[in-house]
């Protein structure tokens, strides 16, 4: 799959055929400490139904601002986008317990070619914006001050769509409304700050060893070594209960074999920095590794977790230089 062909191509449109306007209603996300295997069996199902949702349906909301046809690399952004926003959400969302639950373990690891195409490619976006494009999204926010928040009320539509939870939505438009008043101010240097977090960010994970001491010390060895023990304990209580296996009710939209011309090691590596800048790491236990949450999205406002800053951020620079070449061609 060529991941830049929508930005080289010049025709930036992202959202038909992805998620329709008919809402599901809220995820509901089981919060108890204590979580049962039927409430992880629930939650589940729900969860497999809205990921098919997203990657067989409508689009409606965004279409509407951007009225042209999209190409299958631009769905596919779009689509992966969003089904990574909202796996993640709900995955930091669940108590430690829930999270190492073998069902949302395998979940996680099936979507990982997706999670990484959409923070490998909104890094893509953001470095291979032009002077030429920046300056055309700073026009169009000029000409239409309030473009930037009508493309996040529509991404904020697209989520209660698919029921991302109201929490995750208030703290989506927080960003939101972060990034369109600096992209007001100077898009190139909300941009280059961002680029440069994320490369900083990926530099920390160039090895195991160096990929736990950054997890010590984003989180703190007392937190760090309380949740490694909490997902150890949780992972063996599951282990007893000998849990029978259950397939993924969704199809992938970017599978395992896109990366089939890469090393495994290197695959391994790639997967490690896409959780990095999400907010999701690797504890090694005596039950094996297994993956759990770092840290809220909050976080991102802060330069700590921001790999759903970097989604959105480009959603929105893609959404912005799409209206504006839309009307420059009218």
């Amino acid at each position: 799959m060529k991941r830049r062909g929508f930005i080289k191509t010049g025709i930036v449109t992202i959202a038909a055929g992805s998620t329709s306007n008919v809402a599901l209603g809220e995820i509901f996300i089981p919060m108890a400490e204590n979580i049962s295997h039927l409430e992880m069996e629930n939650f589940i199902s729900d969860l497999d139904i809205r990921m098919d949702r997203i990657s067989s349906s409508g689009g409606d909301y965004l279409n509407s601002l951007i009225n042209h046809t999209p190409t299958e690399t631009e769905q596919d952004f779009f689509k992966s986008s969003l089904r990574t926003l909202l796996l993640i959400g709900s995955f930091g969302d669940l108590p430690t317990k829930g999270q190492v639950h073998p069902w949302m373990q395998k979940r996680l690891l099936y979507s990982e070619p997706e999670i990484n195409y959409s923070i490998t490619s909104s890094i893509d976006v953001l470095k291979n914006m032009s002077d030429d494009t920046t300056e055309d999204i700073r026009s169009a926010l000029d000409d239409d001050p309030d473009l930037g928040d009508r493309i996040m009320e529509a991404l904020d539509l697209e989520a209660q769509a698919i029921g991302v939870s109201a929490a995750r939505r208030r703290q989506m438009r927080m960003m939101g409304k972060s990034i369109n008043r600096r992209l007001k101010h100077s898009p190139e240097m909300l941009i280059s700050e961002y680029v440069k977090k994320a490369d900083k960010l990926l530099m920390t994970s160039n090895s195991d060893e160096d990929f736990e001491q950054f997890q010590r010390a984003q989180m703190g060895e007392e937190k760090y070594l309380k949740i490694r023990n909490e997902a150890e304990a949780a992972a063996l209580q599951w282990s007893k209960m000998n849990i029978n296996d259950i397939p993924v009710g969704y199809e992938p939209i970017i599978a395992e074999n896109d990366y089939n011309k890469q090393s495994k090691d290197e695959i391994d590596l790639k997967k490690k920095k896409a959780g990095t800048l999400l907010g999701i790491g690797v504890a090694s236990t005596a039950v094996g590794w297994l993956l759990i949450a770092l840290g809220a999205w909050v976080g991102v406002i802060l330069g700590v977790t921001i790999g759903p800053f970097l989604i959105l951020l480009a959603l929105i620079l893609l959404s912005i230089y799409a209206i504006k070449s839309k009307k420059s061609q009218a």
